[in-house]
């Protein structure tokens, strides 16, 4: 008896598709997930795994009920597409980074901007926060690692 895995995210272009896979050769569609005006760049879900985030050229981020497709809430406020996004360990945090040499951190459950941190050269293609949420390290192509204290929003460290 074949046992269904862990969720799998695919991005083609605008739309979305959620797999699981019961081997290494057999996948599942689960749901195709539309809602982006443009190419999605971006995905990541939540810790407890029941929200997918997506970036997309279209400038926003979406959130999405993983369980059953729906759109719950978009995120406006970039001025250029959306490169990267990564959940706080807690969940309650989303961070993005974009072509817009911004990161920007959002409340999860309102979808209320809570800072934007500036300071990258250009594009930010890579957000990623440490285990215990207190530190979100940015990656630009400006060739630099940026580290940010996430409670203040300053900038702790370029590598």
């Amino acid at each position: 008896m074949k046992t269904k895995s862990n969720l799998l995210t695919i991005l083609p272009f605008v739309l979305m598709s959620i797999f699981t896979w019961t081997s290494a050769q057999e996948f599942e569609l689960i749901q195709t997930l539309t809602g982006h005006g443009k190419s999605v760049y971006s995905v990541a879900f939540s810790p407890d795994g029941k929200t997918l985030a997506s970036g997309s050229i279209d400038k926003t981020i979406k959130l999405w009920d993983a369980s059953d497709g729906k759109l719950l809430q978009t995120f406006t406020g970039h001025e250029d597409p959306v490169t990267s996004v990564a959940f706080s360990p807690d969940g309650t945090t989303l961070a993005s980074g974009s072509h817009d040499n911004t990161v920007k951190l959002w409340n999860v459950s309102d979808g209320r901007l809570m800072k934007t941190l500036t300071g990258h050269g250009s594009s930010v293609f890579s957000v990623a926060f440490s285990p215990d949420g207190n530190t979100l390290a940015s990656g630009s192509l400006d060739n630099t690692v940026k580290l940010w204290n996430v409670s203040d929003g300053r900038l702790m460290k370029t590598l």
